[in-house]
């Protein structure tokens, strides 16, 4: 009963490596063709960007609260 018990563990733990490495695999090649793709659309010496900054929140003149300060000299 014992070796079964290990036999399934050895089976079921080969399985997950094999699992593991197939898909870290196939996730290489989607970004590796996704990237080769990405560079056949534009011409030797073109510039282009992948990644746009987010647009950051402009405060109008009215918000916001007034400090009053005083020099000290």
């Amino acid at each position: 009963m014992r070796d079964v018990f290990y036999t399934i563990l050895i089976v079921w733990v080969l399985w997950r490596i094999v699992n593991s490495i197939s898909s870290y695999k196939s996730k290489q090649t989607n970004t590796n063709s996704s990237f080769s793709s990405s560079n056949n659309k534009h011409k030797k010496g073109e510039t282009s960007v992948d990644y746009v900054p987010p647009v950051k929140k402009k405060i109008k003149d009215d918000e916001g609260e007034y400090v009053d300060y005083e020099e000290i000299g």
